[in-house]
């Protein structure tokens, strides 16, 4: 067996089709518990990150990277299963956009109205509050500000920073769906050169070898080259599954890579391979009798969204260390996503069999006899 393992398929169903269930659900909740601790930091203004400086790394900006790269993997895949643009993006917007609703709404009908320094009427007739709703389930641009909502927080006048990421996320449908009409997926040369590409405007606007806009598509520029760049590399793993090869080698080999270049200005350009690799080496490799169950890794998406607002509030009750906001917030926001996921995106998601029925196909007509022509303008049997 080769020295880098090999690619190891989910279980057979009984119908002989693979299982939905693997171990990149898994790899996703831990991501977003990841996400809620780093945070902890610079919301308690304890930093830019919570693990210490001498490691050069920002574990939220990993994750956000090993959420990317697991995205552009499963979605080219569901673009694959069945490219049709439609139903493609119906299936992306049920995804995010119920449970985003949802979060949008408890934020501002909810958490502002009893948080606000204003009166409730003040409150209320400020048109930040309803733009809050307007804007970000629109995902461009994004709105974290309700008036009078954690003014007094150590990380002032931000309700949900984590939203934005969502506009990347919406982008990196949109280019997989660009990539499936024009045959991307047939011809995955094409992906590699959008890789390239992104990774070559991402060197160059690290070293300052290349200036563009602060703002691009009304999102940060560089996290959206940095993040589009892992994009497609998710997308290269699926689309050349059939080269590449994944071990525990291969992750000690990345770890012992970014620890050499973790002090080089290049590391950010080195996590845009080393990063992908292994969160999908660990999906891929890990044993089943560590898989949890799909109805708690299913949350992972709800824990992201209410991760962030959990943390400002916990803050906001007096919490100080950025230790202590973890524990509490990420337990808070685990069951938040959990009613989520059950109550609101599961539900949500099952309008798919409404909005894609598809009409059942006509029977073969039956040829006409000679003897017994059909006349012009009868009726056919449908």
């Amino acid at each position: 067996m080769s020295i880098w393992g090999r690619w190891r398929s989910g279980p057979i169903a009984p119908n002989g089709r693979k299982k939905a269930a693997d171990g990149f659900g898994t790899v996703r909740l831990v991501a977003a518990f990841f996400v809620i601790i780093d945070h902890a930091a610079p919301l308690t203004k304890s930093g830019g990150s919570i693990l210490p400086t001498r490691f050069g790394v920002d574990l939220g900006a990993v994750t956000v990277s090993a959420f990317m790269a697991m995205s552009g993997f499963l979605v080219i895949r569901s673009w694959e299963r069945d490219p049709h643009l439609w139903r493609f993006a119906v299936k992306r917007a049920l995804r995010i956009m119920p449970g985003l609703l949802v979060v949008l709404c408890l934020s501002a009908f909810v958490l502002g109205p009893v948080l606000t320094t204003l009166s409730t009427g003040a409150y209320f007739d400020h048109p930040l509050t309803w733009s809050y709703i307007t804007d970000n389930i629109r995902v461009f641009p994004q709105q974290y500000v309700l008036p009078g909502v954690f003014n007094d927080n150590p990380y002032p006048n931000a309700v949900n920073g984590s939203l934005w990421s969502l506009p990347v996320e919406v982008l990196g449908y949109a280019l997989i769906a660009v990539f499936g009409l024009v045959g991307a997926v047939k011809r995955r040369w094409m992906v590699l050169v959008a890789a390239f590409a992104l990774t070559v405007v991402f060197q160059r606007l690290l070293t300052k070898q290349l200036v563009l806009p602060k703002v691009l598509l009304m999102v940060p520029t560089v996290p959206l080259v940095q993040y589009l760049a892992v994009y497609c590399v998710g997308m290269l793993a699926y689309l050349y599954r059939d080269k590449i090869r994944y071990s525990w080698f291969g992750v000690v080999v990345c770890v012992a890579v970014e620890y050499v270049m973790h002090a080089s200005a290049m590391t950010e350009v080195t996590r845009l391979v080393t990063v992908p690799y292994v969160v999908l080496a660990i999906g891929t490799l890990l044993p089943q009798k560590l898989w949890l169950p799909s109805a708690v890794t299913m949350s992972s998406y709800g824990v992201y969204l209410y991760g962030f607002p959990t943390e400002q509030f916990v803050v906001h009750l007096g919490v100080e260390s950025k230790w202590l906001v973890a524990l509490f917030s990420v337990p808070i926001a685990f069951a938040l996503g959990m009613m989520s996921w059950h109550f609101v995106e599961s539900p949500g998601m099952k309008l798919r069999k409404v909005l894609l029925r598809r009409r059942p196909a006509k029977p073969p007509e039956p040829p006409a006899a000679v003897d017994e022509p059909v006349a012009a303008g009868a009726h056919q049997p449908s």
